[in-house]
């Protein structure tokens, strides 16, 4: 019984004693915060191609992805690989979207941001000033080791991350993001990947389609009420701010925040809404939170817990 008992033991710790390990960093010995630099900067300086599932709020989505460099200038495509055909291009900063339900449109971006972690594009050494970076060891994700790191937050005011960084090329090969209580709201997990030397065949072609019509955003900056935000986590800034106005002629403004890594939108709008309509949503990552003060309706759309978006909508002072 003994020795049938130190036997599964041992296969049990052959089995899960790489991803149970302490922290074993590649042969370069990065730190958390210089593997997570060295992620952001392979993925904009290699030539690769992935395909990916994106787990949103329950949903999978099979994904496409390819980037590429050449004569200095980026190149990249994202392609559905399920139902129906869709394309994103980006040709240096400009991004067009190819649908076959709508006409063909352009937006200047400096990256596609759809179906990513925003993390790709974020700058660490900011934001470690609000976030802790901890090495988790080691694991095996599309047939390759990685090393898992924890993005999480100073506070309790916003979600976290759980990252798996291929040990040789960096590139981010999974990411959770997940709640204050460990709910898996979205995750980004590659199944198939590889890397070039030399541009990807696809640039070619891009290179020669046609772009589509450049769309501006009819949202405009302007004058705003005087209202502010008495609270707000830190290390979140306003970017920018715009006004429009909807169907019935009533002024909407909006203001954009960021910390570097989590965003959210407000809203304030002249038409009042019900309140019997006041309250929360939220779907996988994103939250919806609404209440109407002072004869106006105020919003709060984004990548935030209810409780922290509920404190800065009630914090809000005209």
């Amino acid at each position: 019984m003994l020795k049938t008992l130190q036997k599964s033991t041992a296969l049990f710790a052959c089995i899960f004693g790489f991803v149970l390990a302490e922290p074993a960093w590649a042969a370069d010995d990065l730190s958390p915060q210089q593997l997570l630099n060295a992620m952001t900067q392979a993925e904009r300086q290699l030539n690769y191609q992935l395909i990916f599932v994106q787990n949103d709020n329950g949903n999978n989505h099979a994904l496409q992805y390819r980037y590429s460099f050449k004569d200095n200038k980026k190149y990249a495509q994202m392609t559905t690989m399920d139902g129906v055909k869709r394309d994103i291009i980006q040709r240096d900063d400009m991004v067009s979207y190819f649908n076959p339900h709508i006409a063909p449109f352009t937006l200047k971006s400096q990256y596609i941001v759809d179906n990513l972690p925003p993390l790709l594009q974020a700058d660490f050494d900011k934001l470690a000033k609000y976030y802790d970076f901890t090495a988790l060891g080691r694991n095996r994700i599309a047939d390759r080791m990685v090393q898992m790191v924890r993005i999480k937050p100073k506070d309790n005011f916003r979600y976290h991350y759980v990252v798996f960084i291929d040990e040789e090329t960096h590139l981010l090969l999974r990411s959770d993001l997940l709640d204050q209580d460990g709910v898996l709201l979205d995750q980004f997990r590659v199944i198939q990947f590889a890397t070039s030397e030399t541009p990807l065949p696809f640039v070619e072609s891009v290179e020669q389609l046609p772009f589509p019509p450049l769309i501006s955003d009819k949202r405009k900056a302007g004058k705003t009420s005087n209202w502010k935000l008495s609270w707000l986590p830190q290390g979140f800034r306003q970017m920018n701010k715009t006004l429009t106005t909807d169907e019935e002629g009533n002024r909407i403004e909006s203001r954009f925040y960021s910390d570097g890594l989590f965003t959210f939108e407000i809203f304030v709008s002249d038409g009042q809404q019900n309140e019997a309509q006041n309250g929360s949503l939220r779907h996988g990552a994103t939250t919806i939170y609404s209440e109407t003060m002072n004869n106006k309706e105020i919003t709060l759309i984004g990548q935030l817990p209810i409780g922290t978006a509920k404190r800065i909508v009630q914090d809000l002072k005209f």
